[in-house]
């Protein structure tokens, strides 16, 4: 999961960052990346739909207005949850038209980003989220079972749905689902999801629709290492929430 969080004042940026890693500290550290962006300008310049579960913006930001930077930030992203930081309530009938999730008044405190957090709702952020593919379809992460490359072609096999293809390079793919933190690449060619994996032997990965994927001698160790993590830190998000 990824979150962005956009203001320019540097100390409470700071601030906020630090708060909201205390609080997933107790969840995974290790699935949440934050990053931080000064002005709305270095923020886009950065940005790509489908790239961030939750994005902070603060109301003001010099020139800039966080409520604008959040309707260009809806005209291509429907899906991540917006909040934003402000000390007044003078934007509020504004904020509305791009389906805010929260504010975070300031000033701010740690039960404040704790009760942010907790009404983002992160389980349910993970289980919507999509990736938008170079000839603008967007595929929901949590519905690809195994992305498999072959001539110049990739194809996502998907949970519901028949197979979708595309002509499209093996590393637009890696990076696409890279920021999920739950896909991996066994072996040249093919990416797979952990979430639809039933068990791993010696050198497969079988998933739950019954496909077995290979892992390359090189990549075992490191297959079942990445896996055994993904499956500690999943039974701990389990308790948690």
């Amino acid at each position: 999961m990824n979150i962005a969080l956009v203001d320019d004042d540097r100390e409470l940026l700071e601030k906020l960052r630090v708060l909201m890693i205390q609080q997933f500290a107790e969840v995974s550290d290790r699935l949440y990346n934050i990053d931080t962006f000064e002005s709305a300008e270095e923020f886009f310049a950065d940005w790509s739909a489908g790239k961030y579960g939750l994005i902070v913006l603060d109301i003001y930001m010099g020139d800039a207005n966080g409520i604008t930077a959040a309707e260009r930030i809806r005209e291509t992203d429907s899906d991540v949850r917006i909040a934003f930081c402000t000390s007044s309530n003078e934007f509020a009938t504004e904020t509305y038209g791009v389906n805010a999730s929260d504010y975070l008044q300031k000033p701010i405190t740690a039960e404040k980003v704790a009760r942010l957090l907790q009404k983002a709702n992160f389980e349910k952020i993970e289980k919507e989220r999509a990736v938008q593919l170079p000839d603008g379809t967007y595929l929901r992460c949590r519905n690809i079972i195994y992305v498999e490359y072959c001539n110049h072609k990739l194809t996502f096999y998907l949970k519901h749905g028949e197979p979708y293809g595309i002509y499209c390079s093996f590393s637009k793919a890696e990076s696409l689902l890279a920021p999920c933190g739950y896909f991996f690449s066994p072996t040249k060619g093919l990416i797979i999801n952990f979430y639809e994996v039933a068990k791993i032997t010696e050198d497969t990965f079988i998933m739950k629709e019954g496909s077995a994927l290979p892992i390359a001698r090189r990549k075992v160790k490191e297959a079942k290492a990445l896996y055994k993590t993904f499956q500690f830190e999943t039974l701990s998000r389990e308790v948690e929430f």
